[in-house]
């Protein structure tokens, strides 16, 4: 409902059964809640014209917020602070401290997000609910990290430990379902309620969503199609999740450097994002001029996306497969071998049912996942 009157605002009660589904008493019911929430607010239409004036619903720009915190590689927090109109009201990087457990980077985040609180104009009692991106397996229903690579004290109540500290709701997820939210609600994947993102990242990671909510397994999983294994036995590589052979180790922006540039990247950061970046694209380059060594790098990657891709799609039948990419010539130069790996691993009439379509990363994905969790958690 929320949707709807996001989408067609100024819209009326009567015209909400229509763009929802929904019976008229439920949009009734419903509508009133929200607006005894201060979610929506109503107006009566200003024009004249014969029988009853309409209402009008509207999302409240002044109403709840919630903000979102995403951790990244270098210990600082990326905090948003959003409406639920999914406007940006404020949004800062702050540092913490390293931790060195996964219950002192809980406390660490705790910490940061209550400064962050008390720094900002906004009063407490108005903030809703707190987000934030976790680079790990996350049990996004019961708030747990069950695996994080940094860390080996877990599984831990991630969400619980925040809450606790803040005294307000806390919801955790993988980063890669925030991505996945700021593509449905203002990116890409607009208009599809069913859908797959795969983002090729510094690792391989992705997200689905079903019926126009994150989907999760009976443990709060999303897929893992980053750790599918894609390597044969003879030259399975090993994985930072301790296997051989996923797909992560093939198709990730990191294992593209790290087989590109050979003994040259030995000593890279995995955490540098701006470093393995800047190679990836220096490899890129060198493909698309036409470097054999670089194009072959490539084609490994886009035979083990393809791979992956095509068991995924024959378990799934996800209707719509999102490939975020850093830059869009990536589809270029893994076409070929990305396309045969497809058509070799899924029936044709499968393949031609399902869309996969690449798309640019968004820079400011975590922004608008944030203004987009203000909405589905409202």
């Amino acid at each position: 409902m929320l949707k709807a009157i996001r989408v067609h605002a100024p819209v009326s009660r009567s015209d909400l059964p229509r763009l929802t589904g929904l019976a008229a008493g439920t949009i009734s019911q419903t509508t009133a809640e929200l607006v005894a929430r201060g979610y929506v607010v109503e107006a009566r239409e200003t024009e004249k014209r014969s029988g009853r004036p309409r209402t009008y619903l509207t999302i409240a720009s002044e109403g709840p917020l919630v903000l979102g915190a995403v951790i990244s590689t270098t210990n600082t927090l990326l905090i948003t602070f959003v409406d639920l109109n999914g406007t940006i009201r404020s949004e800062s990087e702050l540092p913490f401290v390293g931790p060195g457990s996964i219950a002192e980077l809980a406390e660490r985040v705790a910490e940061t997000i209550a400064q962050a609180i008390d720094a900002s104009r906004f009063a407490r009692e108005r903030i809703e609910h707190v987000g934030i991106g976790v680079p790990a397996l996350v049990d996004s229903v019961e708030g747990v990290v069950h695996f994080m690579a940094t860390f080996e004290d877990t599984p831990y109540p991630f969400a619980a430990a925040v809450a606790d500290r803040i005294g307000l709701p806390v919801t955790i997820e993988k980063g890669t379902t925030y991505k996945a939210r700021a593509q449905h609600w203002h990116g890409a994947a607009q208009g599809h309620d069913t859908f797959t993102l795969v983002n090729v990242g510094l690792s391989l990671d992705s997200a689905a969503y079903s019926d126009g909510l994150p989907r999760v397994g009976v443990h709060g999983f999303g897929p893992e199609l980053a750790h599918v294994r894609t390597g044969s036995p003879d030259d399975a590589e090993l994985c930072y999740c301790g296997s051989r052979g996923c797909a992560t180790t093939y198709a990730s922006i990191y294992s593209i450097v790290l087989r590109g540039f050979g003994a040259d990247a030995a000593q890279l950061d995995p955490r540098n994002e701006a470093e393995v970046e800047a190679l990836f694209i220096e490899l890129l380059d060198r493909a698309c001029a036409g470097d054999s060594d670089a194009r072959a790098v490539f084609d490994t990657a886009g035979a083990h996306l393809g791979q992956v891709l095509a068991s995924y799609v024959k378990i799934a039948d996800p209707g719509l497969i999102l490939i975020a990419v850093p830059d869009m010539r990536f589809e270029r130069v893994i076409q070929e071998a990305f396309s045969a790996a497809l058509n070799h691993g899924i029936l044709p009439p499968i393949l031609k049912m399902t869309e996969i379509r690449f798309t640019l990363q968004e820079k400011n994905w975590h922004s608008l996942g944030t203004a987009s969790l203000a909405l589905e958690k409202s």
